[in-house]
């Protein structure tokens, strides 16, 4: 503490004139000089003694904190509080004010602008579901979701004997899908969500192998199932098609689960359970608009969703348009992120056919591009489409079949029959045909037959061909993706069994043989499926990896409309194949 002044005198110093110096002192503007620099650091002092820790904090801004709402009431109501953001001392934040009442949610396309508390626009590129969130990109696993692997205790012998466990199990993101495990380890992917109001749960999902178990269920915090007279078991669906899967949800927490559970059978490869676009309804509000993710775009405000970008075009995260790529140079597929550089092409960028037989019992070979097209011609090392026109001899008709001195060949009138290579001949007395197709030669489709290709999103892939008829066999095209499939089908109106066992009971009806085989580079699988009177097609046998040349018979026993599929799917890399 400083010494006090000493106060004023009286006596000698009054009646001095003014301006007169006292006695014994500098000039009059040295006291004045020395005060203001002795009150400065005096003053300097006590601010650079003060700890940090008790200056007053300065006043927040708009950018040190945010709205959130307070857990709901008993009375369904809820504040709009000020919260700090993370590493932000100041003063004097915004007062709790009423909010909006605890199931209150904005339209699709718009967000919830806390500061106001009002529904407002979601800008350009973003979109908003209003009162839902939706799981659309899978680069990897979003925050909130999990896995967790067990093995199933079977009469072997519980889980703690398997060597390595199930730790390396688990649901693997895809990109724009996420896929589940192959192997006999049950697999769940959770996600927790707590709903301010009833609501429900959206998914797409491909799954076509029975050797894996399916399941989706919901339970609460307390690990009960939610609704357990509901079916949990997941429906197959066909082969290339995504099939789609909604359950109502009940107000409060739910834990979403989808479990897999792969049966092996011997070295047989399973084919793993697919899952996208998951949307969950009933989150009350969403404070915030989500970017359109690469790939899509939204060019007007209050967007519920983002369009897909068209085939050679892309966009970055949150855009309002598509940018073309480089037409000459470069190519894209529909919903793409990037641009790619088209490659030189090669002999797997183009296929064969042949025309139909002429007057003169000759046919074409003619040479096409894989469409649609992405390789360039003019690059160094690239090859050009070889020329068209080259004329062979027609294969014979096949069995059944005649030429009547046309370009085609025709069926058999009744009561006749052919080996193809001559004309139609009665059958002998007490004798009659064997009725049935017989392809061995493979100039054109047959009538009865189609083929085309199917990607996973169950469109049609864009002019691509499915199958080749090569002369001798019919072989798989080259398709696009390692998530194409190549399908062939092959109609069957109905059987007529042979008169002298009409009327038998459990009778084998017909038959249907065919010889195949398959050359792959990496995974492939073809498909064999039945479709009965156009209800549901259902796999009857599939073949994993190269296969050598063999025959495969399914018998049929009941006289309906059959539809047979082949469906083969193929790794990017071009060379792999089947034949039949």
């Amino acid at each position: 503490m400083l010494p006090r002044s000493p106060g004023p005198t009286r006596g000698r110093g009054r009646g001095r004139p003014p301006g007169a110096p006292r006695r014994g002192l500098p000039p009059p503007w040295r006291p004045a000089w020395l005060c203001c620099w002795v009150l400065a650091g005096c003053q300097a002092a006590w601010a650079g003694d003060l700890p940090p820790a008790g200056r007053p904090p300065p006043p927040c801004q708009e950018k040190d904190y945010h709205f959130e709402y307070t857990e709901c009431d008993s009375s369904g109501s809820r504040w709009r509080v000020a919260i700090p953001n993370s590493a932000v001392d100041c003063s004097g934040l915004p007062d709790p004010v009423r909010g909006k009442e605890c199931t209150f949610s904005c339209a699709s396309g718009e967000y919830l602008e806390m500061k106001n508390q009002v529904c407002s626009k979601c800008g350009e590129g973003t979109y908003s579901l209003g009162s839902g969130i939706k799981f659309d990109e899978w680069d990897e696993l979003p925050a909130g979701f999990s896995n967790v692997a067990t093995f199933m205790d079977t009469v072997v012998g519980p889980s703690d004997t398997r060597p390595d466990g199930c730790n390396n199990s688990s649901w693997v993101p895809r990109g724009n899908y996420i896929e589940s495990n192959r192997d006999d380890c049950t697999v769940s992917l959770i996600y927790a969500v707590h709903l301010k109001k009833s609501g429900n749960v959206f998914f797409e999902y491909q799954y076509v192998d029975n050797n894996i178990f399916f399941e989706f269920f919901i339970q609460n915090d307390q690990c009960q199932e939610m609704d357990t007279t509901a079916d949990k078991w997941v429906k197959l669906t066909d082969s290339g098609e995504w099939g789609s899967h909604s359950v109502m949800l009940k107000s409060g927490p739910n834990i979403l689960y989808w479990r897999t559970t792969g049966i092996l059978m011997g070295s047989k490869a399973v084919k793993p359970v697919l899952v996208k676009n998951i949307t969950i309804e009933g989150v009350a509000y969403t404070s915030e608009c989500f970017p359109c993710k690469p790939g899509t775009f939204s060019n007007k405000p209050g967007s519920f969703s983002c369009q897909v970008c068209p085939r050679n075009t892309y966009s970055e995260k949150g855009a309002k348009e598509c940018i073309k790529c480089a037409e000459d140079s470069q190519f894209s597929e529909e919903g793409s992120g990037e641009c790619t550089e088209r490659p030189p092409c090669t002999t797997k960028d183009y296929f064969q056919i042949h025309s139909p037989c002429d007057e003169d019992g000759k046919t074409q070979i003619m040479y096409k591009w894989i469409e649609p097209k992405i390789c360039r011609e003019d690059l160094t090392d690239a090859i050009r489409l070889p020329p068209s026109g080259e004329k062979k001899d027609c294969p014979p008709c096949n069995p059944g079949f005649y030429n009547n001195g046309s370009s085609s060949c025709h069926p058999c009138p009744p009561g006749t029959f052919s080996d193809g290579t001559k004309e139609c001949r009665p059958c002998p007395a007490g004798t009659e045909p064997a009725l049935g197709f017989e392809y061995k030669w493979w100039n054109v489709l047959p009538g009865n037959m189609k083929t085309s290709c199917f990607n996973v999103g169950n469109s049609k892939c864009d002019g691509m061909n499915g199958w080749e008829v090569a002369g001798d066999h019919i072989q798989s095209g080259a398709g696009g993706s390692d998530n194409d499939y190549l399908i062939l089908n092959l109609h069957i109106p109905g059987f007529k069994p042979p008169t002298s066992v009409t009327g038998a009971m459990g009778s084998e009806l017909g038959r249907i043989t065919f010889v195949f085989e398959t050359l792959c580079s990496a995974d492939c699988v073809l498909y064999f499926m039945v479709d009965i009177n156009r209800k549901s097609t259902n796999v009857v046998e599939s073949w994993g990896g190269t296969k050598e040349k063999q025959a495969y018979t399914h018998i049929i026993f009941k006289n309906a409309t059959f539809t047979f599929t082949w469906a083969f799917q193929r790794t990017n890399q071009g060379q792999d194949t089947v034949r039949q």
